[in-house]
């Protein structure tokens, strides 16, 4: 038989550590790599670029892991190391409800195939870890945290449990107001729901010892609805163009008589806004409009994520909104952005295409498209829960790939 034969090169699959030993007692020679990602003089996009320049050095045809190339990329440059990592990641799903989903006997506008009443049920749902988030939360090894920040009035009292589910400090009581007859949102009610988010943010992280990847979710009938007023308010689309079925009653998602609903009822509300131009570009008047509680939260949320450097998983269409948003708050979060999944409303385009505009004006790097295209719609952040190994995987790329240099270097012992 013949023997096999041996590795006897030494590889040196990340560049924090070098081909050969240094002497003894003597410390390692950090990378050029390692050097740009710790100099704090350095921005995000030089530190990005150099990322990306040494995973085009890898042992692989370069660009041929897509998305995951982008993702390891934004990671190294948030983490500041060669070797970053998603080991503790956080879920937060905020949680409201919508005047315009209101029953038609109750003032609102039923823009939705479910009543009202199904958001509190999610919660409950939520509470006793048997949800859908619960569920893929528990696999995927991701704390979960939901706050209700303002869903309506139930039937019967139901205090949550403070473990999962809690009561956020300060909420909306009973949803927002229909925004057909009215804002749905005071000034001081969006900046509550904005600092609520940061908030809550801020002490699950603290509660994990820290996260180094964070999700955000939603939970509220209606609140397709609110996004694609959102959307169309703050970028001058046509309505049409954002509106889809939201939450169906049907496998395939499509139910053309919500859709023409939902049309009528934002173009109503942008005609009540008589002053509609106006939101165009302005987030906080557009929030308090026609926004939502639980979007204002994912706002604050995402701000807050951004003064700690966390990169965020993006979910579907609700999330982008409120991403965008954030983003025109503040441009620098858009460097954070990490698209998990491609929604089955049309509106999330448009306000991903936003988004890259934003980037672009401010020398961020340009986002890769929703890495799953699975025909996702659930809600509860459960895009980006199920895309975590996949953002694990882009770490690992860049952490322990070898270099196309080490692997030619190998030699092949008798």
């Amino acid at each position: 038989l013949r023997r096999q034969p041996t590795i006897s090169a030494t590889m040196s699959p990340n560049p924090s550590s070098s081909p050969s030993s240094p002497p003894e007692g003597a410390a390692a020679e950090p990378t050029p790599l390692a050097t740009t990602l710790s100099d704090s003089k350095q921005s995000f996009t030089a530190k990005y670029e150099a990322a990306r320049l040494y995973i085009d050095s890898l042992a692989k045809p370069v660009g041929s892991l897509g998305t995951l190339e982008d993702w390891g990329a934004r990671m190294a440059a948030l983490q500041q190391t060669t070797t970053p990592n998603a080991d503790s990641a956080a879920c937060l799903i905020f949680a409201a409800d919508h005047g315009v989903a209101k029953d038609t006997s109750e003032g609102g506008r039923k823009c939705s195939a479910y009543p009202q009443i199904v958001s509190r049920k999610v919660l409950e749902a939520l509470d006793h870890g048997i949800a859908g988030a619960s569920v893929l939360s528990k696999c995927n090894n991701v704390e979960l945290r939901v706050i209700d920040v303002g869903l309506a009035d139930g039937p019967v009292s139901y205090e949550w449990s403070g473990n999962t589910v809690r009561l956020a400090t300060r909420r909306i009581h009973d949803g927002t107001k229909n925004f057909c007859t009215g804002n749905a949102l005071t000034k001081e009610q969006v900046k509550m729901c904005i600092d609520v988010g940061r908030e809550e943010t801020t002490k699950l992280m603290d509660e994990m010892g820290g996260a180094n990847v964070i999700m955000f979710g939603e939970v509220g009938i209606g609140n397709t609805t609110t996004a694609a007023a959102l959307i169309a308010a703050l970028t001058g689309v046509d309505v049409a163009t954002v509106c889809g079925s939201g939450a169906s009653v049907t496998r395939d998602g499509i139910n053309e008589e919500i859709v023409a609903r939902k049309i009528d009822i934002v173009k109503e509300a942008l005609d009540f806004h008589s002053n509609a131009s106006s939101l165009n570009g302005n987030p906080m008047q557009a929030l308090g409009a026609v926004g939502g509680a639980e979007i204002c939260s994912m706002v604050g949320g995402m701000l807050e994520a951004s003064k700690h450097d966390v990169a965020i998983l993006v979910d579907g269409f609700i999330v982008t909104t409120a991403a965008m948003i954030a983003c025109m708050i503040d441009p620098m979060v858009s460097r954070l952005l990490l698209f998990s999944t491609k929604s089955t409303e049309k509106g999330q385009v448009i306000a991903i295409t936003t988004i890259t505009e934003i980037a672009t004006a401010n020398s961020i790097p340009v986002h890769t498209k929703p890495a799953l295209d699975m025909g996702l719609r659930m809600g509860e952040a459960s895009g980006c829960i199920t895309s975590v190994p996949l953002l694990r995987s882009a770490c690992a790329t860049i952490s322990s790939l070898a270099t196309l240099n080490d692997v030619m270097c190998l030699e092949m012992g008798k």
